[in-house]
This record gives structure tokens, C-alpha cells and sequence, in this order.
């Protein structure tokens, strides 16, 4: 059979969910041998698309395109039976098995006796490891292993199983700079040998770079299918939002010797397993600073964030907010003496999903006044506080009443920041605050923290983005392995710079 024109696509493809309009007669295909990218806002249908060419959503008109045939996938396990697979943004491994192991899960060569032949799996793992161009410890187990190479093998995994169509979603978005290079390089290799990739990115300098062309979608439609040569990642944000979007970019300042709005002091951090993983840490944020973390996933953000909120209680070391010590304080007691929080997780920490909007604006002072009397809540008065609180930070809702979970992911995190500043806290933590967030989100919620940080207030931003923290950071603190291993300011600010000191290597 001669390669097919179109090795995956869509004709027509359109899904409601109710009154709403998820994907509007979508046309777009992706050959084989190519690098097809798909862009869009929050709310453009990406996802949807994506659950269709699965076969996890089935369209209401139209059809997926296999091998230039109309088709009707019944279930994920159809599509791969076509060669369709797709690695999520949350690893799909287990992390207490081995790499190899991970690898022929559910598909292990079996030997006489029924016995898996470990000896013919190691060697096919090994094949596909050099037909990529890479070298994996296959005896590593999962949870000791990079985040890179979990997205490695969760690549190999596909290839293993016979998919020539590889969906990835967000791939890159916790890899330093050098490992996103490297993975773009392996998917080149994967092209180059006749695979058809689909690249789902926010990351348009990395779309541009990779892929051969382009697909554009804004409120469930197609409105543009461009290639590199033509767009640029202005022109891409343009397209995607409908109007020209513009990021707002801090000059880095040196701040005068001020008392610290947010210290800490040789903190150090254990796992539930007892394992140190954070070697004491000693940080000072000043009024008016944005202090930007960077580090590899797993390299101690997370745990900074979890100590520094009341979260998990430190093994050692002193938290300090606003000159008061913090350490053994709760988490509401850490809010109320000055300390605002900004979840990396807005489903499960940062908002209550099943509450009103409303109640989500006021939650953490709902009991004081003016929004309680007497310990009877007032409605009228929260509500009318949450539609200005709403208003002035330009959440998108139908009525404060509804409940949180009907609102689009950026105007979820919206309403966090809404509540967070609504406060007026001393000291901010942002963990990933653009994360989920569309291009025009994602700017406005930069303009926030800058506003605040102009304000008097101190950020500390902890971001998988480098570029995030180059826009809005005086400073950034770079993690590796649970210490501080150095600091960038000023003119030493350069992506491969920060890439090598989260790497562990010399700056």
C-alpha cells in the first residue's frame, strides 16, 4: 500500500456538550513523516480534538481521518490497535517497577513455560533505545529516575507497542532547557523515520521549532493552519487570542537593605520516607522583590512552597513572615499574619471546585467581618463583595452563585488571585500561577504580580517557565537535588545559564 496523504486528521469534526460548542466543523490532518502542531487558548477545543482522534469522545458530525479513510474509533484501545497513542502530561508509568518493566507492561515477551524472557526484553528495549538515539539504565526504577527519562520511556512505550502516531501533550513543560532540546531532537529522529507526531504546546518558540506545520484553534474552530515560515509567536498569540497580546516585562532592580517581608533559615525538609530533600535552604524576599525558583521537577520547588505555606512542617530551620517566626505556625495563621498563596494545584488546593464562586472569594475570612455577624454568614453582602472582587480582576462567570467548577481553567486561577490579592497579603507565593492558562491569562496574571510587587509587596515565583521567571524576577534562586546551587541577577540572566546550574553543572 502506498503511504497514505493524510496518516491522521479530522473532516468536519464537531462536538457539543450541551449549549456548548467544545469543536466547530474541524478540518486538519497531519501526514506521515511530519511534526504537526496544535495551538490554542483555554476553551479552543484542543482537548476534545484530542479525546476524538483517541476514541475516547465520539463527534457529534463528522469523522476522524485514518490513512486518508473516514473512520469511527469505539474505544483508546481501537485507535491503538491503528497505531494512534498518546502520552499525557501526567505520567502514565509505575513508579515501583523498572524502567524496563514500565516498558512491556501488559505486553511481555513470554518464554517456554510462560515465563517472561527478561533476556528478549532487555534486548528489544535496547533496540528501541538506539534506533532513538538514547541510553537508558533499564534497571532503574521509576521513581528514582529523571523526569526526562520518564518521558522517554513513555515514548518508547508507544513505539514498543507498534504506534506510529504519537500525541503529546504539554511535553516539555517540566524539562530544563537542555532536556527539551534533547527530546526535540528525539522527535526529529521519530519523524525522519516516517512517524507522524502531534505537538500540543503553550510553548510557541518550541512549536515554531519543531514542528512542520501548524494548527491554530480559537472557540472551537480551525482559524488558522500556517507553517514556521510563515508565523512567528507573536503572529501565533494573535491568532490564538484574536487580538495582539502583550506581556508585560520587569526591569530587574537591586533593592535597597530592608527588613525581609519572608525569610528562611537553614530549612531543611524531609520526604515520608525520611529522605532529606531540602538541605537548608536560606532565602530573604524584600518589599518590592520578585524572587523567582527555578529547578528541574523533583528538585526541592515543591517542598520550599510546602514549608514556607504551613503545609509540611520543617525538619529544621526558622520561617519567618513580616519579622514574626512562623516556623511551628498553622496555615491560617501563616495568611493571617501576612502570607498569600497561590496554588500550583487550583482544583485541589486552590479553590473548593463544588462551592460558589462567591464563597471561593471570600473563603479564609468568611467567619470575619464584614462577611459574617455575630457567627451568621452574610450573604448579600459576600456576594456583593465577590462580584467587585470578580470584576476588578476580569474572571469571566455567569452568576457568583454558580459553583467554581463551571468556570474555564483561567478564570478558576483567576478567582485564586482574585482572593489572594483581594487580602492585601505582605508576602505572595506563586506556584506555577500560569499553568493551564492561555496566552491572554497568562499576561494578565503577570500583570498582577507586578502590580503587587509595585505595591510593596514580596513574590516568591516558583515556575516551571525560564521564561516566566526572566520576565518577572529581580533574582532567580536555582534549585538542584534540594540546595540552593546558585543565584542570577542582572546581566548573568541567560536561559542557558539557569539550564546548566538546574542540571548540577558549572554556570
Amino acid at each position: 500500500m502506498a503511504n497514505p496523504a493524510v496518516r491522521i486528521g479530522a473532516r468536519g469534526v464537531t462536538r457539543r456538550f450541551g449549549a456548548v460548542l467544545a469543536n466547530d466543523a474541524i478540518d486538519f490532518s497531519a501526514v506521515p513523516g511530519a511534526i504537526r502542531g496544535v495551538v490554542g487558548g483555554n476553551g479552543a477545543g484542543k482537548t476534545t480534538l484530542m479525546r476524538i482522534l483517541q476514541g475516547l469522545e465520539q463527534p457529534d458530525e463528522g469523522a476522524v481521518v485514518l490513512n486518508d479513510e473516514p473512520v469511527t474509533l469505539a474505544d483508546p484501545a481501537d485507535a491503538f490497535a491503528r497505531g494512534v497513542g498518546m502520552v499525557h502530561q501526567e505520567f502514565m508509568l509505575v513508579d515501583e517497577l523498572t524502567l524496563l518493566e514500565n516498558l512491556i507492561l501488559g505486553r511481555e515477551p513470554v518464554g517456554p513455560g510462560g515465563v517472561i524472557d527478561r533476556d528478549k526484553a532487555l534486548d528489544e528495549a535496547r533496540r528501541l533505545a538506539l534506533s532513538a538515539g538514547v541510553e537508558l539504565d533499564w534497571g532503574l526504577k521509576v521513581s528514582e529516575a529523571p523526569v526526562h527519562v520518564r518521558q522517554i520511556v513513555e515514548i518508547l512505550r508507544l513505539l514498543y507497542r507498534g504506534a506510529d502516531v504519537l500525541i503529546l501533550d504539554e511535553p516539555t513543560a517540566v524539562l530544563a532547557p537542555q532536556q527539551v532540546r534533547d527530546l526535540l531532537n528525539l522527535l526529529r529522529r521519530l519523524r525522519d523515520e516516517g512517524r507522524t507526531i502531534l505537538f500540543i504546546s503553550h510553548k510557541l518558540d518550541e512549536v515554531l521549532t519543531v514542528c512542520d506545520a501548524i494548527t491554530v484553534l480559537r472557540a472551537g474552530k480551525v482559524v488558522a493552519s500556517t507553517t514556521p515560515a510563515e508565523a512567528n509567536a507573536g503572529r501565533l498569540a494573535e491568532l490564538m487570542v484574536g487580538e495582539t497580546v502583550d506581556f508585560p516585562r520587569r526591569v530587574p532592580q537591586t533593592r535597597a537593605v530592608e527588613a525581609p517581608l519572608l525569610s528562611l533559615r537553614g530549612v531543611k525538609a524531609l520526604d515520608s520516607r525520611g529522605v532529606e530533600r531540602l538541605a537548608g535552604i536560606d532565602l530573604d524576599l524584600r518589599p518590592g522583590e520578585v524572587v523567582g525558583i527555578a529547578g528541574v521537577s523533583g528538585s526541592g520547588q515543591d517542598e520550599i512552597v510546602a514549608v514556607t505555606t504551613g503545609l509540611r512542617r520543617a525538619a529544621a530551620g526558622r520561617v519567618t513572615i513580616a519579622g514574626k517566626d512562623a516556623t511551628s505556625l498553622s496555615v491560617a495563621a501563616r495568611r493571617a499574619a501576612g502570607l498569600g498563596y497561590i496554588s500550583a494545584d487550583r482544583a485541589h488546593e486552590g479553590l473548593c471546585l463544588a462551592e460558589s464562586i462567591a464563597a471561593n472569594v471570600v473563603a479564609g475570612r468568611h467567619r470575619a467581618r464584614p462577611f459574617a455577624r455575630g457567627g451568621l454568614l452574610r450573604p448579600r453582602t459576600i456576594r456583593e463583595h465577590a462580584r467587585k472582587a470578580l470584576d476588578r480582576f476580569g474572571v469571566i462567570y455567569r452568576d457568583c452563585g454558580d459553583a467554581a467548577r463551571n468556570l474555564s481553567g483561567g478564570n478558576q486561577q483567576r478567582v485564586v488571585i482574585a482572593r489572594e490579592l483581594d487580602r492585601q497579603p505582605r508576602a505572595l507565593i506563586a506556584a506555577q500561577p500560569t499553568r493551564g492558562v492561555d496566552i491572554a491569562g497568562a499576561a494578565f496574571i503577570h500583570r498582577q504580580i507586578l502590580a503587587f510587587a509595585a505595591s510593596g509587596g514580596a513574590v516568591l515565583l516558583v515556575s516551571e517557565e525560564l521564561e516566566e521567571l526572566l520576565t518577572l524576577a529581580d533574582r532567580i534562586v536555582v534549585l538542584h537535588r534540594g540546595a540552593i546551587v546558585g543565584e542570577v541577577a542582572g546581566a548573568e540572566r541567560s536561559i542557558g545559564r539557569i539550564g546548566r546550574m538546574m542540571l548540577g553543572e558549572a554556570a
